[in-house]
């Protein structure tokens, strides 16, 4: 059985849990059987207790942790990397900023004990790794570069002793202490995969469809993943149902399957410029078409 794990540190009902259970009910559609684990730490009285009755619907389990870090951003980061010793068996791990448009599960077949996708959807065969990496990696004692970069906002894992290794390793690289604000969850990640040479697979695309960046990458997507600023975030699907839940309280079925079948990232009526950048060509002429009709029935 596939598991899918959240982590949300929360005041209570705020921006990240909704985008959360927004994520988590896209998966729920996509994969019924999943099961659902979601990691919460609160941050106010009575905020765990909050994201367990709003998930009540979406999650199978809510496991209330409590980190030993100093700000909800390093607490998150730092559930995220325990996650290996928080959950039994394999799991996929999802940012909050996901939504799953197809299903996913054959993610288990990909190979390797850990399985991640590269970032920003860059062809491995170019050998990118950050350059504002070398110094914080070279002070470290850290090999640089590295092959290639994987993105960490979805990550497969396996329960095997190599895998336990690996987050051993990432746990210990994600506390040294530095003064860089790039040595963080992601650099950390990479650098403990290649430093204890654990199996991994680079997934394909789709698993991790970077469609903020790479609108048209949706063809191919199982996941999308909205990763990116709130302006490039607007007019997307996510911003849309995240915007209907925070209106109604409910996910919007209708405009998920819709942007589906249309096969883009955009939510309802999307302008003919979003559609050309997710390469949606003949919908984006005739969003230009209706655009023009409307505008010429205004002005008679």
């Amino acid at each position: 059985m596939l598991q899918v794990c959240y982590v949300i540190v929360t005041s209570g009902w705020d921006h990240h849990s909704q985008m959360a259970w927004v994520s988590a009910s896209s998966v729920r559609r996509q994969e019924p059987d999943a099961r659902i684990v979601v990691v919460v730490e609160g941050t106010k009285p009575a905020a765990e207790d909050e994201v367990a009755r709003r998930f009540r619907e979406v999650a199978d389990v809510v496991l209330p942790k409590c980190a030993a870090a100093s700000t909800p951003v390093a607490k998150s980061r730092l559930h995220k990397i325990l996650l290996r010793q928080y959950v039994k068996g394999d799991f996929l791990y999802l940012d909050s900023d996901t939504l799953a448009v197809a299903p996913f599960d054959d993610v288990a077949q990909c190979g390797g004990d850990v399985g991640a996708v590269s970032d920003f959807n860059f062809d491995i065969s170019r050998g990118w790794f950050p350059a504002e990496m070398e110094q914080p990696f070279r002070a470290l004692g850290w090999d640089y570069p590295l092959p290639y970069q994987m993105n960490a906002g979805v990550i497969f894992m396996r329960d095997t002793p190599a895998v336990h290794a690996l987050a051993q390793e990432w746990l210990a690289r994600f506390q040294k202490p530095t003064t860089s604000p790039h040595v963080w969850d992601q650099a950390t990640f990479n650098s403990a995969v290649f430093a204890t040479k654990v199996p991994h697979a680079v997934l394909p695309h789709g698993y991790n469809a970077m469609v903020v960046k790479r609108n048209y990458r949706f063809r191919t997507a199982r996941i999308l993943h909205f990763f990116g600023s709130v302006d490039e975030q607007r007019g997307t699907l996510i911003e849309h149902l995240m915007d209907r839940l925070d209106k109604t309280g409910t996910f919007d079925d209708a405009a998920y399957d819709q942007s589906i079948r249309q096969r883009h990232p955009w939510g309802p009526n999307p302008e003919a410029w979003q559609l050309i950048h997710s390469r949606n060509y003949v919908r984006a002429a005739m969003a230009k078409v209706r655009r023009g009709a409307s505008h010429n029935a205004h002005a008679l």
